[in-house]
């Protein structure tokens, strides 16, 4: 089975006063592509950075909401990207999150480093309290617990 590893980053976004934060590249688990993802954000924006720590070919950088935050205009900001090794890139993305709760805004970051096809993806909290409860609690046959989450029809 092939996974996407999953890094999420905490960031309050219920202030009106940016909130920076950071997810570099982790050092343990499945490979992932070298790139180090940060951020600014508001109640309604963000200001992420994506930090190429190889060169990369390819690359598609795709930015979406879930548990109800719907990013505003188009999702795919770079399709078959090349960067080099060190360059930075800044993007603007403007959202709406529900008005109680706690929403998640996503970069997914693919593409061909150094020869190989990696894959890299960051997630931003936005906003505070629970977390929504739809989805059904389940158990593997590995014993392993997961939450599965109905699909969202795409508009």
């Amino acid at each position: 089975m092939k996974s996407i590893l999953l890094v999420s980053v905490i960031a309050v976004a219920g202030c009106t006063t940016p909130t920076s934060v950071s997810s570099p590249s982790p050092t343990k688990g499945k490979p992932s592509a070298p790139v180090a993802v940060s951020g600014e954000l508001t109640a309604t924006s963000a200001r992420l950075r994506v930090s190429f720590e190889a060169a990369a070919e390819n690359v598609e950088i795709v930015v979406s909401g879930i548990d109800g935050l719907v990013v505003e205009g188009e999702g795919a900001l770079v399709k078959k990207g090349t960067f080099t090794r060190g360059e930075s890139k800044d993007f603007d993305v403007k959202f709406t999150a529900p008005p109680a709760g706690r929403s998640q805004l996503v970069l997914s970051v693919s593409g061909s480093f150094n020869g190989a096809s990696r894959a890299r993806v960051a997630s931003f909290t936005v906003g505070t309290g629970p977390l929504p409860e739809s989805g059904t609690v389940m158990t593997t046959d590995d014993g392993e617990r997961v939450k599965v989450m109905p699909a969202e029809t795409p508009k």
